[in-house]
């Protein structure tokens, strides 16, 4: 597993696309699989930013897997627990004028990773995601 901190902050952002083009690359796979990982990373990251409590200065983001998975962790350091595989599904069948706002991101993440999985250790919260890349 490759890991990488980032700086706490959405400025953040751009590296951290530049990590996953650099990690895919590095191991072989179409460049073009950069959107579906950065966004599952961008969605976990900014959730991070905006709802955990406390929150050290830094993230960390590992990228590994082997074949066609790409496992992805994303590490929060000095936080609360927020579990996000216990957060309630986004009611994406009311009209729009009816929905209650956020959750839309966890929905994307759901339905783009392969599996989701949540660990809160020592005041870390670790969000694990798993996308097999499919040619």
């Amino acid at each position: 597993m490759l890991e990488r901190r980032f700086r706490r902050d959405l400025a953040s952002l751009d590296e951290i696309f530049q990590f996953v083009a650099s990690y895919l690359k590095s191991r072989g796979l179409d460049p073009g699989h950069s959107t579906d990982v950065g966004l599952l990373i961008e969605e976990v990251f900014t959730n991070m930013l905006k709802y955990a409590k406390g929150g050290g200065r830094e993230v960390a983001i590992g990228l590994g897997g082997s074949g066609s998975d790409v496992v992805i962790t994303i590490r929060d350091f000095d936080v609360e627990s927020f579990d996000i595989t216990a957060a309630p599904e986004a009611d994406i069948d009311r009209p729009l004028a009816e929905r209650k706002a956020g959750g839309l991101g966890l929905h994307l993440v759901r339905r783009l990773a392969d599996s989701i999985g949540y660990e809160y250790k020592d005041r870390s919260a670790i969000v694990t995601l798993t996308k097999r890349l499919v040619p």
